[in-house]
């Protein structure tokens, strides 16, 4: 198992590993039927595009036999992140920024989930933040998202609870202690 940043990688490993995180992002995303190709090429954008375009440092690969088992896309300054990304959902809890301003989306091939790879990304991603001196991160989900418990036990304590449009979405955070 290795971690790697996607910027880290050659352009023709990039476009080979784009395919394979295509493949993990929509098999794991709620949303599996699309109006047509634009539309799903446009979703996947918004939530995983842009972070390889905007903040492909942040951006790290879990490879296991040199396939993609999972991912992390990142991005340091959320509040930055606000005009560069086009997210619906974060702006709820832009009063939460200062103490964790660093954020986080995660996904594993479910082939591969359960079996520390997410860990691995999530620790991974933290030594980097703190090597950059940011001290707080937090990841947005929905109060009954079945992932809780895993972020739970990786420190995310701090919790907030925010209904937006016809959801309760939740922040999960936590400091960064050198």
């Amino acid at each position: 198992m290795e971690i790697v940043s996607y910027a880290s990688l050659s352009n023709d490993i990039q476009k080979e590993y784009l395919n394979q995180i295509k493949e993990i992002f929509f098999a794991c995303s709620s949303i599996k039927t699309f109006k047509d190709s634009d539309h799903r090429e446009s979703f996947f954008q918004k939530w995983c595009g842009d972070y390889l375009e905007y903040s492909s440092r942040e951006f790290f690969l879990c490879l296991i036999d040199k396939r993609v088992a999972g991912y992390l896309s990142g991005h340091l300054n959320s509040k930055e992140a606000l005009s560069k990304f086009i997210i619906p959902g974060p702006e709820t809890f832009e009063d939460c920024f200062e103490r964790f301003p660093a954020h986080f989306h995660i996904n594993c091939s479910p082939n591969h989930q359960g079996k520390g790879i997410g860990r691995k990304l999530v620790e991974h991603y933290l030594s980097e933040l703190n090597n950059s001196g940011v001290d707080g991160v937090h990841l947005i989900t929905s109060t009954d998202a079945n992932n809780l418990g895993f972020y739970r036990a990786l420190g995310f304590e701090h919790e907030v609870s925010r209904p937006f449009k016809k959801h309760e979405l939740l922040l999960m955070g936590r400091e960064i202690i050198a």
